[in-house]
C-alpha cells in the first residue's frame, strides 16, 4: 500500500503543479484488446524504454508506469507527443477491455442482448462505458479537465456478429456523442484506427471486417471532429489479430501522426 501511494504521488506531482498554470493535455485511449496491447515492454526499441518526464499514464484512472509489462500504443504515442510538446504536461487516460463489442461501450447497457448473443467477453467485462465515465470522474473530480481527444481502437468483436456489424456505425456515433455529453467535452476530437484482422484466423473468424471498416471510414463524413486512419501493414502476432510489439510501436506513431495536426489548432484541455 505504501509503495502504491508513493507511486501515485510521484506520477501525479506534475499535474498538481499545473493546477494554477496551463492545464494538462488529457487524451482518452480506449477500445478492446489492441488498445489494451499485447506488446512486450522487454522487446521495445531502446529509444522507447525511458518514459518522457512530461507524460503520465493512467489505466482506468489509476497511475501506471509507462513501458512496463504488456504494452499498447501508449508508449510510442507518449514519446511522439512529448517531442512535439516538450513543455506541456500530457496525461494518457487508458480505459480498454479486451474482446468487447460495441454493446458494452454504449451508455445504455443491454445485458439481455449480450446474453442472447452469448458474448462471453462482454459478459465478463460488464458495462465498459459506465466504468470509463466513473473512472474519469474519480481521476478528475473537480470537473475542470476535459479530454482533448478520444483515441479509439476497437471493432474486431463486432466483425464476428452480423447484427452488430450492421449497426456498428450507429453504435460508434452514439458512443462519441455520449462521451462528449457526459464528460462535458463537446469539442472532443476522435481518432479511429481501422481494424484489420484476417477474416479467418487461428483465433476466430471475423467475416464482417470489411463492413466494420466501412462503417469506421464513414464516421468522419458525418462528424467533423473525427478522423479515421489505416492500420494496414502493422505487424501482428501469429494469431493474425493482435499487433506484436513492433506493431504496437507503429500504432502509437500512427495515432500521433494523425493527432498532432489536430492539436496544433486546438490543444485546450480545460473547460472555457
Amino acid at each position: 500500500m505504501k509503495s502504491y501511494i508513493l507511486l501515485t504521488a510521484l506520477l501525479l506531482a506534475p499535474l498538481a503543479a499545473l493546477r494554477s498554470a496551463e492545464p494538462p493535455l488529457v487524451l482518452i485511449l480506449s477500445g478492446q484488446s489492441n488498445m489494451v496491447g499485447q506488446g512486450q515492454s522487454g522487446q521495445l526499441s531502446p529509444e522507447w524504454r525511458t518514459p518522457p518526464a512530461n507524460v503520465t499514464l493512467m489505466n482506468w484512472g489509476r497511475p501506471k508506469p509507462l513501458a512496463t509489462g504488456q504494452i499498447g500504443p501508449e508508449v510510442t504515442l507518449a514519446h511522439a507527443l512529448s517531442r512535439a510538446m516538450p513543455g506541456r504536461q500530457i496525461v494518457l487516460f487508458k480505459a480498454a477491455h479486451g474482446g468487447t463489442s460495441q454493446l458494452v461501450w454504449q451508455p445504455e447497457h443491454d445485458r439481455a442482448r449480450i446474453d442472447r448473443l452469448n458474448l462471453g467477453h462482454d459478459q465478463r467485462a460488464g458495462h465498459a462505458y459506465a466504468q470509463l465515465v466513473a473512472a474519469w470522474k474519480t481521476a478528475f473530480p473537480s470537473g475542470d479537465i476535459t479530454p482533448a481527444a478520444l483515441l479509439w481502437m476497437q471493432g474486431e468483436s463486432d466483425a464476428r456478429v452480423p447484427e452488430l456489424a450492421k449497426q456498428y456505425q450507429q453504435h460508434l456515433t452514439n458512443l462519441f456523442a455520449s462521451l462528449r455529453r457526459d464528460l462535458d467535452a463537446p469539442q472532443m476530437k476522435v481518432l479511429i484506427a481501422e481494424v484489420n484482422p484476417a477474416k479467418v484466423t487461428p483465433v476466430s473468424p471475423f467475416p464482417l471486417v470489411d463492413e466494420v471498416r466501412a462503417a469506421q471510414r464513414a464516421i468522419p463524413g458525418k462528424d467533423p471532429l473525427a478522423i479515421c486512419f489505416s492500420t494496414d501493414g502493422l505487424t501482428k502476432a501469429p494469431d493474425q489479430v493482435h499487433y506484436d510489439t513492433a506493431g504496437q510501436q507503429g500504432l502509437g506513431l500512427r495515432f500521433a501522426e494523425a493527432l498532432l495536426p489536430l492539436l496544433a489548432t486546438d490543444t485546450r484541455g480545460q473547460r472555457q
